[in-house]
């Protein structure tokens, strides 16, 4: 019974028996190549042998082979499965070679590539942990209503915290319904972004639209030379809220509008790059090396165990759409690949796609994937079999949602015509005040009279409400460009101090108070202080670069250092912005001496 056990098919299949003797002479049998891919995946991926090993493993056994029973066994391998016959040297079987190739190919890479790891998939449950967390620490409210520039502290902390989270929902959001690669979303700018499109008929439901030109897979395929159709991406609102980039990323966008105190041009980027200190260069992409610790800082303050990176939303929102999503919500694997941007080689309908290119534009494009209402225009001439169709529940509930919607809009819109007007009660015979609409006819009952009467009087007396006072934010626009690290930035300091700023329309020598105190001190009021240092320094020497550069010869290396050297000799310390150590300390002694009085 042992040996019958010993001898006969595992669970895969496979007889032990002949696997045994797999290496064994006097021949090769069928499982011989299988051990020997089994072998080389033991030793180089388990083992972490390198190909080197694989070489010298792959080389033994075909010489093994090629020289067993003579030459019976050499050249190209093939086996018969009728037979059972072997052929050839199973050290070339092509399963074989495709394992030493890519043993081959894992150590051609350097670096931290040559350990690559595969990207976490984060699924939609960990997505909404993400979302909810950072809603916790940064209300909607604070990203959407005007009141947060006075109800929440105006420092640049704040204005940093709001930016984080305003940006990292943007972002993730975006990436786990566009799928996009990290450089391909950070390089979205504000001219791919074409608001306010609606659907198609009947049901004509609000949407954007998103242009991705130069998605990975897209930039070597063949066989579509019609019109870029494929590379459009109708985003519409998601039924489930922490993925729905529809409202996400338009709320980012409003925020950072509202930020730098004007609108995107088309050529500022979405995903802007903040400094340290909360500046905002709409010109300049945020990088991967800034994005991934703050991705990182997230997941650790979020309490996330696992460890993510900026592609996770890629395989995470992939696999969703794949496998994950509700039935009937489910995508195909044509949808999939066309979606993330995973290009399918040349088509063979060539004479096809010069006669009708633009319906086969429509047809094979799935930019309308996240329609709530299937359109499905593959199946019928441009989707016609839609209009033929009887209503379903979810085409209900969509006009539903969407006659409310467009009254609820109505609505906010005569409130807010309303709230502007002003409407004085007439008063009759009696002393009884009679409102407009009653006037006109419109007859209410005693308590809905008594408050649109009391609304009248509210807004009446609108003059002694609390004003919101102005932000004291750091001011928008208003920067000192960097001196670069080639030699001469001394030079250049000098030309900021008197020479005027196309940006800021004004030299540095120029520029009122408050473009450099209070809020803005930490922005630009320490560089315009060592600008000033450096210019009067320069005067007084001559205004002459020869006797400068006779006084201070390291001047070309180092900015900062030419700096401590001017104030080392002239004895102008550093002042802080609560001033120097004397003036901290009269401050205080004065302070003691009246409290003391005081008492």
């Amino acid at each position: 019974m042992k040996k019958d056990e010993l001898h006969g098919p595992c669970n895969d299949g496979i007889c032990i028996a002949v696997l045994e003797k797999a290496f064994d002479e006097p021949a090769p049998n069928k499982y011989s190549a299988h051990a020997l891919e089994m072998f080389l995946v033991q030793k180089c991926f388990n083992e972490g042998c390198g190909k080197d090993t694989a070489d010298g493993i792959h080389a033994a056994f075909a010489m093994l082979w090629d020289n067993m029973d003579g030459e019976k066994y050499a050249g190209e391998y093939s086996f018969n499965e009728a037979t059972g016959e072997v052929k050839g040297c199973p050290a070339r079987a092509s399963s074989v070679k495709a394992v030493v190739q890519s043993i081959k190919t894992r150590d051609k890479s350097k670096g931290a590539s040559a350990t690559r790891n595969h990207a976490e998939a984060m699924t939609l449950e960990e997505l909404q942990h993400l979302m909810r967390w950072s809603a916790k620490e940064c209300p909607d409210e604070w990203l959407t209503d005007e009141r947060w520039k006075s109800e929440v502290e105006d420092t640049v902390a704040a204005l940093k915290l709001r930016l984080q989270h305003g940006f990292m929902r943007g972002f993730m959001s975006s990436g786990f319904t566009l799928w996009t690669r990290c450089f391909e979303l950070l390089s979205l700018q504000a001219r791919d972004l074409k608001e306010n499109c609606v659907g198609p008929a009947p049901y004509y439901i609000p949407h954007f639209k998103v242009e991705l030109l130069d998605r990975k897979g897209w930039q070597h395929e063949k066989g579509y030379d019609g019109p870029r159709e494929a590379c459009m991406y109708d985003i519409y609102k998601q039924v489930i809220p922490e993925m729905d980039m529809h409202t996400h990323l338009l709320r980012w966008k409003s925020f950072l509008e509202n930020v730098i105190g004007r609108k995107l041009a088309p050529e500022d980027y979405l995903f802007p790059h903040i400094g340290v200190n909360g500046v905002i260069r709409t010109d300049r992409q945020m990088s991967y090396d800034c994005l991934q610790p703050l991705l990182t800082n997230f997941c650790e303050r979020s309490g996330t165990q696992k460890r993510y990176t900026t592609h996770s939303f890629r395989r995470g929102g992939a696999q969703y759409r794949f496998m994950f999503a509700p039935l009937g919500q489910r995508w195909s694997l044509n949808r999939i690949r066309w979606w993330g941007g995973w290009a399918i080689g040349e088509h063979c309908d060539t004479l096809i796609k010069y006669l009708v290119d633009s319906l086969q534009s429509f047809e094979n494009s799935h930019g309308d994937a996240l329609h709530p209402i299937p359109i499905e225009p593959a199946d019928f001439f441009l989707g016609d079999h839609n209009a033929m169709k009887p209503a379903t529940a979810e085409e209900v509930r969509q006009l539903g949602a969407s006659v409310t919607e467009n009254i609820r809009t109505l609505a906010t819109t005569v409130q807010s015509a309303l709230s502007q007007t002003s409407i004085q009660p007439v008063t009759m015979e009696g002393g009884i005040n009679v409102t407009p609409m009653q006037q006109m006819g419109f007859s209410r009952g005693p308590s809905e009279s008594n408050q649109l009467q009391m609304g009248l009087q509210s807004n009446a007396g609108g003059s002694n409400s609390k004003s919101v006072s102005p932000s004291t934010l750091p001011l928008a626009g208003v920067s000192i460009p960097s001196l670069g690290r080639a030699a001469g930035a001394w030079r250049r300091a000098l030309k900021q101090w008197t020479d005027v700023d196309p940006e800021t329309g004004l030299a540095l020598k120029d520029w009122p108070a408050k473009w450099y105190s209070g809020l803005m001190r930490d922005k630009t009021g320490s560089l315009r202080s060592q600008r000033e240092l450096l210019f009067t320094e320069y005067q007084r020497l001559g205004g002459n670069d020869n006797r400068f550069l006779e006084a201070y010869p390291d001047a070309d290396r180092s900015l900062n250092k030419l700096i401590q050297e001017i104030r080392k000799r002239t004895r102008r310390p550093r002042v802080s912005k609560n001033g120097t150590l004397e003036a901290r300390s009269s401050i205080s002694r004065s302070g003691s001496e009246s409290i003391s009085e005081s008492y």
